[in-house]
């Protein structure tokens, strides 16, 4: 059980693994309550749009998606990464101190700046061509509202990734939640406007588009008061390196350091969101290729993305805390081992890495495993919880949902696999295996989808084997490029056998209880007391574990 030991003891290391734990609890939070808001969010939505007004509401999200992605998945990372460098050694080739933070942060503000503006500009203009290649054209409304917010998501990225290279991960938690309380209150108010008008429902859905843009309006401002706080708290300090430190490296300089990390990272994270635009364009069409109208295949994707999809990133975007965490973490850890001169320092360091790296697959493992099943288990109980007013979408939904949960523990581990390899300077690797899984999962989900029996069962399906194509990959970059974060083959087989044993452990009793006394109980107390009775089952079990390793000596790894 080698592969856990980070997590039950720290003997060495300790204040930097506290911290990356400390930013892991608190990106967790926020994850957590961000999607709690979602799914508060999308329950109201449903009955005031309904499955077709929520074709038109995702279809404009995922064309969003993917030029938020496009414009801010690697910069934060590459910022992050740089400023991380930068406080943990003092220096990093001609970038160093104080000043260079400075410069960093400026330089990529003016790319987001023109990056933003570009992809905004390309939303709002071309909105009514990228919803009939999409198959849904009257989604234009909807692409047009939602414009402004890659603007408005590439501002926020500058200042996240500002704040997370120092190790600080309140103030994107923190805008987070602000972004998603606007999408829910301002969007269900303005949706309840515009239907009260009499407006048509694309109109109205792009009403409801409107409380996520205001939303991250908020958010920008919230982050940009919050740096000028932090840099008038820390201005005293700034001022007395500026006096023995005036070398700061050019605007060239850090622009090349920033595209280097951040190109590959974007091109990864692109890959990812073009994956989701190309399901949405092979169920659209697919779908009508069967026989169904246009209308009909909106409202059937609209179940799909609202009801299953919703539900099953809920686990994959709290693994994205752990990433984010380990980023920094990780690269200041390497950057201290290269640093280091004599070989105990050098070990040392290493070790942190280990430490650091085992703790991040760990609870992404102690996380996705038993969620995974859960999902698979539950998830017609899970979805009519949810959506109880909608019981022929949670019918058409749960088949759909289980599929995905078996998926769940890959899409995880690809997360925290991807960042590992970023943080060792290997950020391209990842981009292969998402091309990889991508033109695997395109291929087939075009085949799948066009067999009657299967339906659209055939999209969860491509997906899952799409997701564990690309974790081997990953898996297969790092044995190659970066061991030293990996376990043993015994160690890792232990970490993934602990939390399956510990949740098939919880689940059999549950279920077994749960058949003979909660019949005559309401359905949705009777699904929250299952959920619950594994929860405490397999938390305890867990705790138990990790106890008992704790009491034990433990060996380096």
């Amino acid at each position: 059980m080698k592969f856990f030991r980070p997590m039950a003891a720290r003997r060495s290391g300790g204040r930097s693994g506290s911290r990356f734990l400390s930013g892991v609890s608190v990106l967790t939070l926020s994850a957590v309550l961000v999607k709690v808001i979602g799914l508060l969010y999308r329950i109201p939505m449903l009955n005031r749009l309904g499955s077709e007004g929520m074709g038109y509401f995702n279809t404009a999200y995922e064309v969003y998606a993917l030029l938020c992605v496009l414009s801010t998945a690697g910069l934060p990372v590459a910022m992050s990464v740089l400023i991380s460098e930068v406080t943990a050694t003092g220096k990093d080739g001609c970038l160093h101190t104080a000043p260079t933070v400075r410069r960093i942060f400026s330089v990529s503000l003016g790319v987001f700046l023109a990056v933003g503006s570009l992809g905004s500009g390309a939303m709002f203009l071309l909105a009514e061509p990228l919803g009939k290649l999409l198959g849904n054209p009257e989604a234009a409304a909807c692409i047009r509202a939602i414009s402004p917010t890659v603007f408005l998501i590439c501002l926020s990225g500058a200042f996240r990734g500002y704040f997370q290279g120092q190790r600080n991960m309140v103030p994107t938690a923190v805008s987070q939640v602000i972004e998603a309380m606007g999408k829910l209150f301002l969007g269900l108010l303005f949706a309840g406007y515009a239907k009260s008008k009499g407006a048509d429902l694309p109109t109205t859905a792009a009403y409801a588009v409107l409380g996520l843009t205001v939303g991250t309006a908020l958010s920008v401002l919230y982050l940009t008061l919050h740096k000028r706080w932090a840099e008038r708290k820390g201005k005293p300090r700034e001022e007395a390196v500026l006096l023995t430190d005036r070398e700061i490296p050019g605007r060239r300089v850090v622009l090349r350091r920033l595209l280097w990390t951040a190109v590959p990272v974007t091109v990864s994270a692109g890959v990812i969101s073009l994956t989701k635009c190309v399901d949405l364009a092979l169920i659209l069409r697919r779908v009508q290729d069967a026989g169904l109208t246009a209308r009909e295949a909106n409202a059937l994707y609209g179940c799909y993305s609202t009801l299953a999809v919703p539900v099953f990133n809920i686990l994959p975007s709290l693994t994205t805390s752990v990433a984010m965490s380990a980023v920094p973490a990780l690269s200041a850890a390497l950057s201290r081992m290269r640093a280091a001169g004599e070989s105990g320092e050098r070990e040392n360091a290493r070790r942190e890495v280990r430490r650091t790296a085992s703790s991040a697959l760990g609870l992404t493992l102690c996380l996705s495993v038993p969620a995974g099943l859960g999902l698979c288990v539950f998830a017609g109980d899970i979805l009519g919880l949810l959506f109880s007013g909608q019981p022929a979408a949670v019918a058409l939904a749960t088949p759909w949902l289980r599929v995905l949960g078996l998926s769940v523990p890959a899409a995880c581990l690809i997360t925290v696999t991807g960042a590992m390899l970023q943080a060792s300077g290997h950020a391209g690797c990842p981009v292969v295996a998402m091309l990889v899984g991508t033109g695997v999962k395109t291929v087939l989900a075009y085949f799948l989808l066009g067999i009657p029996s299967l339906g659209l069962l055939g999209a969860p399906i491509s997906s899952l084997v799409c997701d564990t194509l690309i974790l081997a990959v990953n898996a297969m970059f790092l044995a190659r490029y970066a061991p030293d974060m990996l376990p043993g083959m015994k160690q890792g087989l232990a970490g993934l056998l602990l939390p399956l044993g510990l949740s098939v452990a919880a689940h059999l009793p549950v279920l077994a209880i749960a058949r003979r006394y909660t019949p005559d109980i309401a359905a949705p107390v009777a699904t929250l007391l299952r959920i619950a009775g594994v929860v405490v089952l397999y938390g305890a079990g867990l705790c138990a574990v990790l106890y008992i390793m704790k009491r034990k000596k433990p060996k380096e790894v």
